[in-house]
């Protein structure tokens, strides 16, 4: 055959010289096992070897006693017959070691993506794929087709932010809010298929069950009422996540990112985090709530960042060297540098930039790039181009992402920093703070004053 090999998917190991019984290891892939070699490839020797899966399932090379290991007693010109297998060994190990290609290169393209792909579903089976900020169907109800979809894309475990239009804010954002997750529990309850939950663990285990699970969030800040009770009885309520602001929806404690140029700031709004932000932000840290920060003023992600006690999110993002788009948050380079000193996580979504959707190579290189500036530990995925199985098991053609870098992308990061949040659960103070009235008296917030 006289198809390309892929180089950065395959693993050299280099021959060893010949043992006692004749044993050497043949050329591997990586993470792949019972892989069957073609006829030309297997005719050196005695005719018949085969791969066959030892020691953990790693593909070994058995050689024939008669293809190796005969003296020149045995059998004329066996000196000159050993010279020439040793002649042709070095050969080929010369050629491995200096262009990394395996004996296997013959086989066709095709089968290595399939191999791939089989990899990659098996490794899903082994740990949930979270994706962020997911939506529910916009007939409201999960049907099975809409879950048929979340199957086969193999998600796992979706975080779910329940959305309030930011008009709302200082009218009824809160009673919107509350109407939002009893809806997100009807649809739910009403499949055997999604099942909401409130830890790490409860995630694991519905996954084990076959399940997907659904970590449940608000949407943004201004359905808090700029009230810590509030946020405390939502938590009670089973919402795990809090996005400190919504797109262009500033509120009295935090700035928001702002796309248009012709947007019109409150006269008293804040062009930052200021100190009643920090305390909503530190009673989120007490209570094991996850705060997403994605679509924050830099300024304001900044001081999040360096405030917070416990990781941080960042829910349907990209780098913004890469995607300035209307439909994802847009994080510079700097900020997602900070990732590291935190220990946040970046939720990528790599469906489309804009209007223009994203090609499969594009979302490679952008998590790479991500990679690179944040590491490996700070990357998770809110959106995949085509699929997830197929973005993955292209990725998975480069070594550097191997059986464990792979699970921390697909949702181990997120699982980290969800344990993370937890285990700091209750070991800081309480707050009793009231949002100082000058902040918001400018506005028609209605409040029943104060006796």
């Amino acid at each position: 055959m006289n198809s390309v090999p892929n180089r950065d998917f395959m693993e050299v190991h280099p021959l060893h010289q010949h043992q006692p019984h004749c044993k050497q290891q043949c050329f591997v892939f990586t993470e792949i096992a019972d892989i069957e070699l073609p006829a030309e490839i297997t005719k050196f020797g005695g005719g018949n070897e085969k791969l066959h899966c030892a020691n953990g399932g790693i593909p070994s090379y058995n050689c024939k006693k008669d293809s190796c290991s005969e003296s020149s007693a045995e059998r004329p010109g066996g000196a000159r017959g050993r010279k020439i297998l040793v002649g042709i060994c070095v050969v080929l190990v010369c050629i491995a070691m200096a262009g990394g290609i395996p004996l296997a290169l013959q086989l066709r393209s095709s089968s290595l993506l399939e191999a791939r792909l089989a990899f990659i579903r098996r490794l899903l089976t082994e740990s949930p794929l979270i994706e962020g900020s997911w939506k529910p169907p916009s007939d409201v109800k999960l049907n099975s087709s809409g879950m048929a979809d979340i199957r086969q894309n193999h998600i796992g475990a979706v975080l779910w932010p329940i959305a309030v239009h930011c008009g709302a804010q200082y009218l009824d954002a809160v009673q919107l809010v509350l109407e939002g997750i009893d809806e997100a529990k009807r649809i739910t309850a009403s499949t055997n298929s999604m099942h909401i939950v409130e830890s790490a663990d409860e995630m694991e285990q519905t996954h084990i069950r076959g399940e997907v699970a659904v970590l449940m969030g608000i949407g943004g800040g201004h359905a808090l009422g700029t009230s810590l009770a509030v946020l405390r009885s939502l938590y009670l309520l089973g919402a795990r996540f809090v996005s400190i602001t919504s797109l262009e929806c500033t509120t009295p404690w935090a700035s928001a990112a702002i796309r248009r140029r012709d947007y019109l700031a409150e006269e008293n709004a804040t062009n930052s985090l200021n100190e009643f932000g920090k305390t909503m932000l530190y009673e989120m840290n007490r209570l094991g709530m996850l705060v997403e920060i994605s679509q924050l003023s830099e300024a304001a992600m900044i001081i999040a960042l360096r405030t917070a006690k416990a990781p941080v999110l960042l829910m349907n993002a990209s780098p913004l060297s890469m995607c300035n788009g209307t439909n994802v948050a847009s994080i510079p380079d700097h900020v997602l540098s900070l990732l590291p000193e935190n220990g946040g996580v970046i939720l990528l979504n790599l469906e489309r930039c804009g209007d223009r959707p994203i090609n499969v190579r594009e979302a490679i290189i952008a998590i790479n790039y991500v990679r690179k500036v944040a590491g490996v530990d700070h990357i998770g995925l809110g959106g995949a181009p085509k699929s997830y199985a197929l973005l993955l098991a292209e990725l998975a053609r480069d070594r550097v992402w191997g059986n464990a870098a792979i699970k921390k992308l697909v949702g181990g990061n997120v699982m980290r920093i969800l344990r993370e949040i937890e285990a700091l659960k209750n070991r800081l103070p309480l707050f009793e703070e009231w949002i100082p009235s000058e902040s918001i008296e400018s506005n028609s917030y209605c409040r029943y004053p104060e006796t």
